[in-house]
């Protein structure tokens, strides 16, 4: 449907993901229109370019000359461009099953897991492009060697007489089991979207089904360190690779890669596969340098599957640490911003998994080791907050400070926004830690942040909604 139809609209546009298909629809000739609920800087990229944008659901953004509609995992059955589109007889496919669709013409690498698929999606981007791969690029963030964009299009077959296609695969309702996937990149499989999968076991479970998928020509790549990712692999038909620092455990000789410090090196310097429709054996390289030019141990890691994904393609070790080491970070990911507080550095962050959390406040503890830091994390989803509630609670040890908003609403139901309030966190990251302030929204912990920045040297804004525009206020 998305390849055969001309003009289209995108309900819930403004998401990153539904705004990427609608600028390559764009791109492509067709006509893309949209509506969200409200103004952001996405949109007003979109409207840049040409795409028209309505702030609100109507049902009069549909008329009967729309080929197509389609719609965020966020959008209600009952809205009202859906309605009217299904009043018109009009298909609806959902984003996940456009970008399904879309991924059908090209031999895919889907790189997915509860953290770091972002930033090892963006690694693995840079390093095909610096690669002369040509690829097309779906990313979950964005690059400013992609024109500060989060997609690309590529024009060359270069994999297999087809055309690359790099993905950032999001399991939010089993979104990525839509994708035709020729290689799969598991970073982790920790805990989320459990108002969604109800309980870690059905989370795994989506997993397994997508290395399921995969087909017997295809490759697997896992962390067999990560607890949640051991066995995901063994009913697929897909051959895998294991990625682990502890050979004597979980490692299978002639399957996995061994990542000593910044160095990865597999167990036999040659590894059979089945790839390509044919079995053959596939050389790699003795060692292979981890070189990232961004902080944090969990960096070394992503960098290690975007480097086995370089070279199952085929590339040379030369064109892996180099373009490893040319990623520079991305949108929202430690992401360095200009403020008007005094010589205080500004980090804004997409953490919002405790784990997540933890690892990048190590890594800019480690990076400064002698500054006083300050962690900004708005909480969201109350759902979220209260089934992960004592995770939160030790997340901010590498800190000085803490400033928590309030609870941001995103997906919850009355019954669910009943479960937990923000005085039960913050007395719960206190029980860990003996600086720890609260405000309510935005504008008010810009004005807490403006009265205190004397007593900070780094501020980390972190989280996945609107704690994003707090720079702005500052």
């Amino acid at each position: 449907m998305l390849k055969e139809a001309n003009k289209i609209h995108f309900i819930g546009i403004g998401g990153i993901g539904v705004s990427t298909l609608a600028q390559i629809s764009n791109d492509q000739g067709k006509t893309a229109t949209g509506s969200d609920i409200e103004d952001s800087d996405h949109i007003h990229q979109l409207q840049k370019e040409g795409i028209k944008v309505s702030i609100g659901h109507k049902a009069e953004n549909i008329d009967k000359d729309h080929d197509l509609i389609v719609y965020s995992y966020a959008i209600e059955k009952e809205n009202p461009e859906l309605t009217r589109a299904r009043e018109l007889g009009i298909p609806t496919i959902t984003y996940p099953e456009a970008v399904g669709e879309f991924s059908q013409d090209y031999y895919t690498v889907s790189i997915t897991g509860t953290h770091g698929k972002s930033t090892t999606t963006s690694m693995m981007a840079i390093l095909a492009m610096d690669a002369g791969l040509d690829p097309t690029i779906i990313l979950g963030t964005k690059l400013k060697e992609m024109g500060d964009k989060n997609y690309r299009i590529g024009t060359k077959p270069s994999i297999n007489g087809k055309k690359l296609l790099i993905v950032e695969a999001c399991e939010f309702r089993n979104a990525f089991l839509y994708y035709k996937t020729d290689v799969l990149a598991v970073i982790n499989v920790d805990s989320d979207h459990l108002d969604f999968f109800k309980t870690q076991e059905n989370y795994i479970e989506a997993f397994k089904k997508a290395c399921n998928q995969v087909p017997k020509d295809g490759l697997i790549i896992v962390d067999s360190d990560d607890k949640w990712s051991r066995g995901i692999w063994t009913k697929a038909d897909a051959p895998f690779l294991k990625i682990t620092s502890k050979p004597n455990k979980y490692a299978t000789c002639n399957k996995s890669y061994l990542l000593e410090g910044r160095t990865l090196t597999p167990n036999k310097t040659r590894i059979k596969v089945e790839t390509h429709k044919y079995e053959k054996e596939k050389t790699v390289s003795p060692k292979l340098k981890i070189k990232p030019s961004v902080p944090g141990k969990f960096n070394i890691r992503n960098s290690a599957f975007t480097a086995v994904i370089g070279q199952y393609l085929g590339l040379t070790d030369e064109q892996i640490e180099k373009g490893i080491t040319k990623y520079k970070g991305s949108w929202r990911r430690m992401e360095l911003k200009t403020t008007s507080l005094n010589e205080i550095k500004f980090y804004d962050d997409y953490a919002h998994l405790p784990a997540e959390i933890d690892l990048t406040l190590e890594a800019i503890r480690d990076e400064y080791p002698d500054k006083k830091i300050l962690a900004v994390f708005q909480p969201h989803q109350f759902v979220r907050i209260k089934l992960l509630l004592k995770e939160f609670g030790a997340a901010f040890s590498h800190v000085d400070g803490v400033l928590i908003p309030d609870i941001l609403r995103n997906r919850d139901t009355k019954e669910q926004m009943a479960m937990i309030g923000t005085p039960e966190l913050l007395d719960e990251i206190r029980k860990n830690h003996d600086n720890v302030n609260h405000t309510t929204d935005i504008p008010d912990t810009a004005k807490w942040i403006k009265t205190h920045e004397k007593e900070y040297d780094i501020i980390i804004a972190m989280g996945s909604g609107n704690i994003k525009k707090l720079y702005k206020h500052l």
